[in-house]
C-alpha cells in the first residue's frame, strides 16, 4: 500500500463534512425527543414507535445505498458526488422534520413519522454513508485514516458544545423552525466544503475488473467476520449515545429543574472527549484501536456509575460527564477509523474490495442504532407514566429519566466489553497490510 501524506486543510474540509451531518444529526440526537413530548405534545409511547417503525426500513436503504457507491463512477470519484447532490435535501429534511403542524394528534404522528423517515432512511443515508465512506478514497494509510478521523471529532464535538449552549435559548427566540432553517443552511455550506477541498486518492483494482452484484456482495460481507462485528458495536455504541444523549435535556429540565446548565453538562463530557481524540492516534498505535475501545467502555462505566450514585449533585454530575466522555473518546475516533481496516480485511479474505456496502455498516449502525436509543428513550419514559405537559414529574417518572441517564448505559457498556473481548482485528491487521501490498503488486 502507498502511504500518502494529507495537508492539514484537507483534514479540517473532511471534517467540515461530518460538521455538516452533526448539524442535523445532533440535533436529532440531543432536541427530537423533547421536541416531540414537549412542544409538539406527542406522546412518549408514540414517539418511541415512530423512531422503531423507521428502522424496520434502515438496513435496507443502508445496503442499497452501499451498493449503489460501488458502483458509482463519475469524474469527482465515487464518494463525492453523492456529498453534493445530498447536501441541499439535508437542509430541506432538517426543516420539514422540525414544523410539525398544529392539527390532530394522529395527523402529528403521521407528519413526524413521514418526515422523520424522510430525513433519516433516504436523505441521511445518501449523504452520510459516501461521507465515511470517503476515508477509505482518500488515503490508505492506516495511521493518516486515524488522524483524518480523530481531527474529524474534533470538530464535531466542538460542534456539538456550541448546540448544547445555543440551541435551547435559540429555539425559544427564532422557534425550532427559525433555528432549524439556520442549522440546515449551514450543514449544506460544510458538505459542500468537503465535496470541493477533498480528493479522492485510492481507486479499488476490483472496480476496474469486475462487476459485482449485490448479492454477491452480501456473500462476500457475510464471509468478513469483523463486519458483523463491528456492525453489532455500531448498533449498541449508538443505542448508548442516543439512550444517553437524548436524556440530558429531560435531566436538566426535571431533575436540577434549570435547562440552562445543559450546556455545561455537554462542555463537561465533550472537551475532554475532544482532548483525548487528539491523542488517540498516539494511544491507538500503542495498544491498538481496539484495545482502546474496550478501555473506553470501561471508563464509561465508571463515569456514567458516579451519575447514577449521585442523582442530584451537580458537582457529581460534571465529573462523572467528564470521566464518560474520555471513555467515549476511543469509540468516536476508532469506530470510524477501524472501518476502513474492515474493509481492508475483507479485500484480503475474499480478495473483493466492497468499500459501499462494507460502509454500510456506519450509516446503518448509526440510524439503526440512534432509532432504537429514541424508541427506547420514548418506550422507558411511557412506562415511567412521564407527561410532558407537567412541570413536575411523578417519582416514576424521574426513575425512567434517571434510567435513560446512566443506569441502560452502564448496562450496554458491560454488553460491548463482553463482545469485544472475542476478537481483535488489530491482532491480524498488520498481515493483511503486508499481504495486500504483495498482491497489489503482482497485479500491476
Amino acid at each position: 500500500m502507498a502511504t500518502q501524506k494529507i495537508s492539514l486543510g484537507e483534514k479540517l474540509a473532511f471534517g467540515a463534512g461530518d460538521c455538516g451531518c452533526n448539524f442535523v444529526w445532533n440535533v436529532l440526537a440531543l432536541f427530537m425527543t423533547i421536541y416531540y413530548t414537549d412542544s409538539v405534545m406527542i406522546s412518549a409511547a408514540a414517539v418511541g414507535g415512530i423512531m422503531l417503525a423507521s428502522r424496520i426500513f434502515d438496513g435496507i436503504s443502508d445496503l442499497v445505498m452501499g451498493a449503489i457507491l460501488d458502483k458509482t463512477k463519475t469524474r469527482w470519484g465515487k464518494a463525492r458526488p453523492w456529498i453534493l447532490w445530498s447536501a441541499p435535501f439535508m437542509a430541506i429534511a432538517l426543516i420539514l422534520t422540525f414544523s410539525v403542524p398544529d392539527i390532530s394528534e394522529t395527523g402529528k404522528v403521521i407528519y413526524a413519522f413521514c418526515t422523520y423517515f424522510f430525513l433519516t432512511v433516504i436523505v441521511y443515508t445518501a449523504s452520510n454513508l459516501p461521507y465515511n465512506a470517503l476515508l477509505s478514497f482518500i488515503t490508505d494509510d492506516q495511521k493518516e485514516r486515524t488522524s483524518l478521523s480523530s481531527i474529524r471529532f474534533f470538530m464535531v464535538n466542538f460542534l456539538v458544545i456550541i448546540l448544547s449552549f445555543v440551541t435551547p435559548p435559540a429555539a425559544k427566540a427564532l422557534g425550532w423552525f427559525g433555528i432549524t432553517t439556520i442549522y440546515g443552511i449551514i450543514a449544506m455550506c460544510c458538505l459542500l466544503i468537503t465535496f470541493f477541498f477533498c480528493k479522492e486518492r485510492i481507486e479499488p483494482v476490483e472496480v476496474k475488473k469486475e462487476n459485482i452484484s449485490f448479492v454477491k456482495s452480501l456473500g462476500y460481507l457475510v464471509k468478513n467476520k469483523y463486519f458483523i462485528y463491528l456492525a453489532i458495536i455500531f448498533v449498541i455504541d449508538y443505542i448508548m449515545f442516543a439512550v444517553n444523549g437524548s436524556s440530558g435535556m429531560y435531566y436538566v429540565k426535571y431533575i436540577f429543574h434549570d435547562e440552562n446548565i445543559f450546556g455545561m453538562l455537554v462542555l463537561f463530557g465533550n472537551v475532554p472527549m475532544m482532548l483525548s481524540c487528539l491523542f488517540f492516534p498516539v494511544i491507538a498505535n500503542r495498544f491498538g484501536k481496539w484495545n482502546c475501545m474496550i478501555g473506553g467502555y470501561v471508563v464509561m462505566i465508571i463515569g456514567f456509575g458516579i451519575i447514577a450514585l449521585f442523582p442530584d449533585n451537580y458537582y457529581c454530575a460534571l465529573l462523572g460527564n467528564v470521566i464518560a466522555g474520555i471513555g467515549r473518546a476511543p469509540h468516536n475516533a476508532g469506530l470510524f477509523a477501524l472501518v476502513a481496516d474492515v474493509v481492508d480485511y475483507g479485500e484480503w479474505k475474499t480478495n473483493k474490495r466492497i468499500e459501499g456496502v462494507t460502509y454500510s455498516v456506519t450509516s446503518f449502525g448509526m440510524k439503526v442504532g440512534a432509532g432504537l436509543g429514541g424508541a427506547v428513550t420514548g418506550i422507558v419514559l411511557a412506562m415511567g407514566n412521564y407527561d410532558g405537559s407537567l412541570a413536575v414529574q411523578s417519582d416514576s417518572a424521574i426513575t425512567a429519566i434517571m434510567a435513560i441517564c446512566a443506569y441502560i448505559p452502564i448496562g450496554i457498556c458491560v454488553l460491548g466489553i463482553l463482545i469485544m473481548l472475542t476478537a481483535n482485528i488489530d491482532k491480524i491487521y498488520p498481515q493483511v497490510v503486508r499481504d495486500l501490498a504483495i498482491r497489489h503488486a503482482k497485479e500491476n
